[in-house]
């Protein structure tokens, strides 16, 4: 196994035993990258997070099939009301990128 196979194996791993962290580390990861691509790609964003949520079981369903309830179902060009949108394109190159 490639040392790259074997850290996301580590990775996947770490996230199925604390769904919840990962779940929130994710969810700020794809409101940052929906941000910096000024929603263009919000749909396909919101498919790759919730692909990911589904390898290691988060997203608050089962297998991770179900949408999670702090999680709204994004709409192009429409962010969820609950995180403020910075003001200016200089704001939002200010802000660091999500840890994690």
């Amino acid at each position: 196994m490639s040392r790259i196979a074997e850290w996301l194996k580590k990775a996947e791993d770490l996230a199925r035993g604390h769904s919840k962290q990962a779940d929130e580390v994710l969810d700020r990861a794809e409101q940052y990258v929906k941000e910096r691509t000024g929603h263009k790609y919000d749909d396909q964003i919101s498919k790759g997070a919730d692909a990911v949520q589904r390898r290691y079981g988060g997203g608050g369903g089962a297998a991770g099939d179900e949408q999670s309830p702090d999680r709204p179902q994004s709409q192009a060009g429409s962010p969820p009301e609950s995180q403020p949108q910075p003001q200016s394109q200089e704001e939002r190159d200010r802000r660091p990128p999500p840890q994690g």
